[in-house]
């Protein structure tokens, strides 16, 4: 974890503060993870599946952003995986965008 703190304030010296702070949280009523589910079975039954439909989110979410361009053009992007309290899992993401 240290090592990655490090690793994150090194990049912003040389890239400069981040310009936005984004979280994004996973949400039990996606229709990938709700389609897949048997009958009275809830999401905490599978957290395979929801580890796996979060990071197919997460991957388009950082395409979006990288590729895609939804902001500005991002130079940088550091971003961290948790969980809340309920089980949720979320990711805190912060975006460098080019000096002007």
């Amino acid at each position: 974890m240290m090592q990655a703190y490090q690793n994150a304030m090194a990049i912003m010296r040389s890239k400069g503060i981040p310009n936005v702070f984004l979280t994004f949280t996973y949400n039990p009523n996606w229709q990938e993870i709700i389609a897949e589910l048997e009958p009275n079975q809830t999401t905490s039954d599978h957290p395979d599946l929801v580890a796996r439909v979060f990071q197919m989110k997460v991957k388009a979410l950082l395409k979006g952003m990288a590729k895609i361009g939804w902001f500005a053009k991002v130079i940088v992007n550091i971003w961290t995986r948790e969980y809340q309290k309920q089980g949720l899992l979320h990711i805190h993401l912060l975006l460098i965008f080019p000096p002007k």
